[in-house]
């Protein structure tokens, strides 16, 4: 099926028609369909589980409080006490706020009053700190949020305050900054990317024409595969996160060069062999397109493993990229064979290959550098692989510095405001006044929040979540000025608690203030606890455990990483599963899969040593991006195994007319300059993403690079043709050579 497929495309024929069936088609969907930037969200919520409990309180907080914002803080410090110009600016903010000229989904702006004993919980216990808190209704991803939080920023940066530092901060200004380094990400990593790989296939194979192929392949198919992925999240309400479209160009530009690497590889060799160009493409795709759509199944495969995870992020990210790479497999497989054939020898200039059948032009590999590794590693396999191992091995021990990071602020860069908003607000309140914890309590049938016996209620789960010792103050219907503050129990004024409650008096929220940085792990850690005291509370009280919901980023957090450390239990043993499951079929192995994936892992695991080593160790990071770990072992096992591929089919290729060392020697000579090419072009790429202000996206695309170096020029050039020599006839068990 795939040979016939692959004679069609290569034909006198077949290569206009399927370069015009592509052109066509592509050209109709690309103008139909929207964009990937269109779908894209930004609230964490929306990528938890749907039973987790903070995805619980998220949808009962949209039901519930329609008319709630997310608060944008701006924070005011004077490190030798707050001066009455500071607290007059702040009252003049919040009154531009609440004005006529204001924007119009500002629904609430408090400030501090002018007097030191203000009750309203908005100055630092030492003086030096204050800040003015507005509620913003809307998606704070979305245009008229982010107007509204430039416009105070905008407010804010012409203030005329000698000794004072102002920066505008808080859940939604994180958001917006967030959105803001996403909104760049698009840009700047495809022209990156495009200029990396140009660059580097211009130094591969010194010619314009082959070089630029690549790239207007890769450049279609990324344009199909964005309005594709983009019609599927909407049919199916799949949330795609903004780091998704950066993956999906990475992982795109990275295997689509390589496939194309493959291809055009093998067909410079049959043109020196074979004067009729379309045979030379027939033999070419006889002989690496069975490789070509191996690798692009093990992508698919690890894709589609992603389905099993609990977090919507990993969900949604399987279709995106194996929707991308199928459509590259498949270009790999028709346009770019037909492409190259179009253009014949003429591809190569001014290096053409020439035609040359002399038997004797084949003897050259073995002086080749990869012909002279091969046949030192062959005639020392053991030692070969002990030495390799040790050194890998020395990687891996990096990981005894391993701690993961769920902190978002850390992934900003330093300058960013709404970091040093939050710099500024920590060096007066305690860290979790940033974004505090929301709890929920919804009341039996009937009753009203500020019903005497239900506010004794409310003050019961109050006071319990107060006596938790990483709790630095708790605020609510009940004691709407804090613990601390007056009226000191229940009773309180109505207006002092409304906005605490629902439209219908039903259910009540509780703002608890973390002393941690509600991003912290150990702000993580605390959100069980506070949870079951909660209960304990509410259990007192008499109200169902049921009734009682915590919510907001801290628990939101929380509830990532349980899911997460779930999903890498069970996704990723899965995708190494579904590898060599697609490695056995297309070497018709068992055995050799076996050691292929020892391979894959050992190289992962070494690879995120040195990781760990750079970031934390030497750089001084506050740990790895929780996702980190998870994408690279995915991208790893997906991406480097091509090079697997390539080598094996070619080594069962040669074993077929050769004794297995030879066979082997010779395999490692034809492929090792396109598996390095492959490798430093998926490196290039992904190194992109180091470019980016963000250091998730930093960690990850130098960890996939390094990776994927160590995949090119120790694994696969040294690691497997040892274990090969080592294993023997028993490579091929039970299948043999036939």
């Amino acid at each position: 099926m795939l040979g016939r497929l692959t004679d069609f495309v290569s034909s006198p024929r077949g290569k206009w028609v399927t370069l015009i069936v592509w052109l066509v088609v592509a050209g109709l969907l690309i103008s139909q369909l929207p964009r990937l930037s269109d779908v894209r969200e930004n609230e964490a919520a929306l990528f938890l589980p749907g039973d987790a409990e903070s995805t619980r309180a998220y949808e009962l907080a949209r039901d519930r409080f329609p008319s709630a914002g997310t608060p944008v803080l701006a924070v005011f410090r004077e490190p030798d006490g707050l001066s009455p110009a500071t607290y007059a600016a702040a009252a003049d903010l919040a009154a531009w706020l609440t004005g006529a000229g204001a924007p119009a989904n500002v629904i609430e702006a408090r400030a501090p009053g002018p007097i030191a004993d203000d009750a309203a919980g908005l100055v630092s216990p030492d003086r030096t700190t204050l800040y003015v808190l507005a509620d913003i209704v809307g998606e704070p991803a979305e245009q008229p949020y982010i107007d509204t939080v430039d416009a105070i920023r905008d407010r804010t940066a012409a203030l005329d305050l000698p000794g004072v530092e102002v920066a505008v901060g808080g859940p939604g200004g994180l958001v917006v900054d967030l959105v803001s380094v996403f909104a760049r990400i698009d840009t700047v990593l495809l022209l990156v990317t495009v200029a990396l790989v140009l660059a580097l296939l211009l130094a591969i194979y010194r010619s314009p024409i082959v070089a630029v192929i690549p790239l207007l392949g890769v450049g279609l198919v990324f344009q199909l595969a964005g309005g594709i992925g983009a019609w599927v999240a909407q049919q199916f309400d799949l949330p795609i996160s903004g780091q998704a479209t950066g993956i999906m160009t990475v992982v795109l530009f990275g295997t689509g060069t390589d496939y194309v690497l493959f291809v055009s590889a093998r067909y410079r060799e049959e043109l020196a062999r074979h004067g009729d160009r379309h045979e030379a493409m027939r033999r070419t795709m006889r002989g690496v397109g069975g490789a070509v759509a191996s690798a692009g199944a093990t992508i698919l495969v690890a894709s589609a493993a992603l389905g099993f995870a609990s977090l919507r992020s990993y969900q949604s990210l399987g279709p995106v990229i194996a929707l991308a790479v199928a459509l590259m497999m498949l270009a790999a497989l028709t346009l770019i064979p037909a492409v190259l054939t179009i253009a014949g020898r003429r591809a190569f200039w001014p290096m053409q290959p020439r035609l040359d059948a002399r038997p004797a032009a084949e003897a050259g590999w073995r002086r080749s550098v990869y012909g002279r590794i091969g046949g030192v590693v062959l005639r020392r396999p053991g030692t070969t692989l002990a030495c390799t191992a040790l050194a890998l091995g020395v990687l891996i021990c990096g990981l005894l510095a391993f701690r993961p990071n769920y902190d978002r602020l850390e992934s900003l860069p330093d300058d960013t405001e709404s970091v040093r908003s939050f710099e500024l607000l920590r060096a007066g309140f305690p860290a979790g006044e940033l974004s505090p914890t929301r709890v929920y309590v919804t009341l039996p049938p009937g009753e009203h929040a500020l019903d005497p016996a239900s506010l004794e209620r409310i003050d019961a789960v109050t006071l319990a979540l107060a006596a938790h010792p990483g709790v630095a103050g708790v605020s609510g219907p009940s004691r709407p000025f804090g613990t601390g503050g007056p009226p000191g129990g229940p009773g309180p004024p109505a207006a002092a608690a409304s906005r605490f409650l629902a439209a219908d008096g039903g259910v009540a929220r509780i703002d608890v203030v973390l002393a941690l940085n509600p991003f912290s792990s150990d702000a993580l850690d605390a959100v069980a606890e506070l949870r079951d005291s909660a209960r304990a509370g509410a259990a007192a009280a008499g109200l169902p455990p049921g009734s009682v919901l915590l919510g907001g980023d801290t628990p939101e957090a929380a509830d990532t990483r349980a899911a997460g450390n779930r999903d890498a239990f069970v996704v990723l043993p899965a995708i190494l599963l579904a590898i060599g499951v697609v490695l056995a079929l297309l070497l018709r192995s068992a055995v050799a899969p076996l050691y292929l994936m020892a391979t894959i892992a050992f190289t992962y695991f070494a690879t995120l040593g040195l990781a760990v080593a750079v970031f934390i160790l030497l750089l001084g990071h506050g740990g790895i991006g929780e996702a980190v770990p998870f994408f690279l072992f995915v991208f790893l096992n997906a991406l480097s195994v091509d090079y697997n591929i390539y080598l094996m089919s070619r080594i069962r290729e040669e074993g077929r007319r050769a004794p297995l060392a030879e066979a082997t020697r010779h395999a490692l000579a034809r492929t090792g300059p396109v598996i390095t090419s492959a490798g430093l072009i998926l490196a290039g790429t992904f190194s992109a993403l180091m470019l980016l202000p963000l250091q998730d996206l930093t960690q990850l695309g130098f960890a996939v690079a390094t990776g994927v170096l160590i995949d090119t020029f120790i694994t696969r050039t040294l690691i497997v043709p040892a274990l090969v020599k080592i294993v023997g006839r028993w490579n091929w068990w039970p299948s043999g050579m036939g």
